[in-house]
């Protein structure tokens, strides 16, 4: 998976778009000192989404913007259960 755009929004959202998705932009909004998604305006022309996929857009988007530290700090990766998205 890479990025092919990204585009600034109001209120300090980004719109990224994905080689995978390419009909399909992903809105990331910042929470604290990382980004997370708010919303992907799926397309039928691309294939689903899935919850995997959501975390490694995650992932890349925080590690591209130079937030993943931060990004990696979150209560959801303190359980030991819970594995980084691949």
């Amino acid at each position: 998976m890479k990025i092919i755009h990204y585009s600034y929004k109001k209120r300090g959202r980004i719109e990224f778009w994905f080689d995978q998705w390419p009909n399909s932009p992903v809105l990331f909004t910042p929470i604290k000192d990382y980004y997370f998604i708010r919303v992907v305006k799926w397309s039928q022309l691309d294939p689903l989404v899935t919850r995997n996929d959501l975390g490694e857009m995650e992932l890349m988007v925080n590690k591209y913007l130079g937030r993943e530290q931060y990004y990696l700090q979150r209560k959801y990766f303190h359980n030991d259960q819970l594995k980084l998205p691949k």
